[in-house]
């Protein structure tokens, strides 16, 4: 039988060997030097001044000088003042002390762990706490993740993380789940565009916004939530952009929600209070609405909401109370009438008046009043040539039993038409 132990090399005892105790100290030695393998360093290539007891290296240079001339290669240790070798095995661990890394032998050659886990390439499956598996083959159990840019090359300083797919028929996205049942979708969705869908059951999906891969333009899908008119209809609540109040109940709040922005659409006769601190309306006065009306309305950082905009579905402006009226101008009556006015000075007696606004269909009718007189003299107006766009003013002034025609006379008019 062998001598030997296959695979450390420790002697074994002969069953007449005189002095036993000498070849069983060896194989202890062999032990104490092996088991637990940890070394000084790796990179000498001749012994180091003044070894201590036990000390271990690894030999790696080709050629060492010194006591480790033909010990190329193995495993060194330091006692009873010489330096003896083991030569190592596929397997064999080592711990290299001033580098604080873990080595392995292949059979032919020490490699560092840590240097192999940086340069790990084509692993099939990689799980960070957790299990990966066929289809995630990447997966991490963490509260947190930090991709950052590379200051160790060094890199550029920029940092991007790639999505690729095959086709635009494919997705390309990140999926948000809750309890691993999706609820949103970010990302190139079947399509080129880019795409927001969310879920309340990771079953059917509502697109958000979809921003266009041709022009960049953003499309904001919003459905239309009906809310019905309470004294507090609660806009901020309806999720949606656009809100459809029904009824015809009084509303003095909009809710308390803060920042908020709607897009509202009426379909009765609801009555909106006004309260500055509340619900501030454009007229400043409570306002009753009418099937189709809209308007636009947004909350501050207080919740307090404010009507900015409102349309009449039947183009009428608002009400907006006492206001001072310019010399020219006109105004859109309930139901569809239109008034213009304006003041006409003019140095003939005869000149064209155009509207400042032409009438959609007609002009129903002219009325005009001068406002000057000088003694026994008489000035009136006459109206002619009436059309949709404007009409003929004459002024005329009366005196000593004659009339003639006169012209810088101040004169006021007022035209009707729908």
């Amino acid at each position: 039988m062998s001598d030997a132990t296959p695979l450390l090399g420790l002697p074994l005892i002969a069953a007449s060997q005189a002095q036993k105790h000498v070849t069983h100290n060896e194989a202890l030695a062999l032990l104490d030097a092996l088991v637990q393998l940890a070394c000084l360093d790796k990179d000498l290539a001749a012994p180091p001044p003044g070894p201590a007891e036990g000390d271990r290296y690894l030999v790696t240079a080709d050629a060492p000088g010194g006591a480790w001339a033909g010990l190329a290669g193995q495993v060194v240790r330091y006692a009873d003042g010489i330096w003896t070798g083991a030569a190592p095995r596929a397997g064999w661990l080592a711990w290299l002390v001033d580098e604080a890394d873990l080595y392995v032998f292949d059979g032919a050659a020490w490699t560092s762990l840590r240097r192999a886990l940086t340069a790990l390439q084509s692993v099939g499956r990689l799980g960070i706490n957790t299990a990966a598996d066929a289809s995630n083959r990447l997966a991490v159990k963490s509260d947190s993740a930090l991709l950052t840019w590379d200051d160790a090359t060094p890199g550029t300083g920029d940092m991007r993380v790639s999505v690729n797919r095959k086709s635009a028929a494919r997705d390309a996205a990140l999926v948000f789940e809750t309890g691993y049942a999706a609820r949103a979708l970010l990302g190139n969705l079947g399509s080129d565009d880019f795409t927001l869908k969310v879920s309340p059951d990771g079953a059917a999906f509502a697109t958000a916004l979809t921003a266009s891969a041709r022009t960049g333009g953003i499309d904001f899908a919003s459905a239309e939530t009906a809310l019905a008119a309470a004294p507090t209809t609660d806009l901020g609540a309806a999720g949606t952009r656009r809100v459809l109040v029904t009824g015809a109940g009084r509303i003095a709040s909009f809710g308390a929600a803060a920042d908020r922005e709607r897009l509202v659409r009426f379909s009765g006769a609801a009555t909106l209070v006004h309260d500055p601190e509340a619900l501030a309306l454009p007229t400043r006065a409570d306002l009753v609405t009418a099937p189709d009306d809209t308007c636009i309305a947004t909350s501050d950082a207080a919740g307090r909401w404010r009507v900015r905009h409102y349309q009449r579905a039947d183009g009428t402006p608002l009400a907006a109370g006492a206001q001072a009226l310019g010399a020219n101008g006109s105004i859109r009556l309930p139901g569809g009438l239109i008034a213009q006015w304006g003041l006409v000075t003019a140095a003939e007696a005869d000149v064209a008046v155009a509207f400042g606004i032409a009438f959609p269909g007609s002009c129903l009718g002219v009325w005009a009043q001068p406002v000057a007189g000088a003694g026994d003299a008489l000035h009136a107006a006459q109206v002619s040539d009436v059309a949709a766009t404007g009409f003929t003013l004459r002024t005329r002034r009366a005196a000593a039993g004659s009339v003639a025609g006169v012209g810088s006379v101040p004169t006021y008019w007022l035209a009707l038409g729908a």
